[in-house]
């Protein structure tokens, strides 16, 4: 499961990116891709992308990744986004798989290849 969160355009456009990538490498079928945050636990491994825009405050996006490692310690989060506080991360020990940064460059092309780069090394051996 790939989870993609808070709502936003950048959700939306970030949610088109992993389904074509699904649909490129016929895994559309295999793999559920879904907008927002559903809490479960699950055995499972899964993939959670964190957008953090203005719209989501840096206590809300350490909420969510507490709530997610507490949850599943197999999950894969990958954040999205500008103004990204990198001690904070490591700092809690999030453990985060990947980190795009928009700060500098937000060029879509740039973006979806990166997505693509964090999606290639999770489900390659798959």
């Amino acid at each position: 499961m790939i989870s993609i969160l808070p709502n936003s355009l950048m959700s939306v456009v970030t949610m088109l990116m992993v389904r074509l990538y699904l649909l490129k490498n016929q895994q559309i079928l295999k793999i559920k891709v879904i907008l927002g945050y559903y809490p479960c636990k699950t055995f499972a491994p899964s993939t959670y992308f964190i957008i953090k825009s203005r719209f989501l405050t840096a206590e809300q996006m350490h909420s969510y990744l507490k709530d997610i490692r507490q949850r599943s310690q197999l999950a894969t989060i990958i954040i999205i986004g500008k103004d990204i506080n990198y001690e904070e991360l490591f700092k809690n020990h999030y453990r985060v798989f990947g980190v795009i940064d928009t700060s500098d460059k937000f060029s879509l092309r740039d973006i979806r290849k990166q997505i693509n780069d964090c999606l290639d090394a999770i489900y390659s051996a798959n």
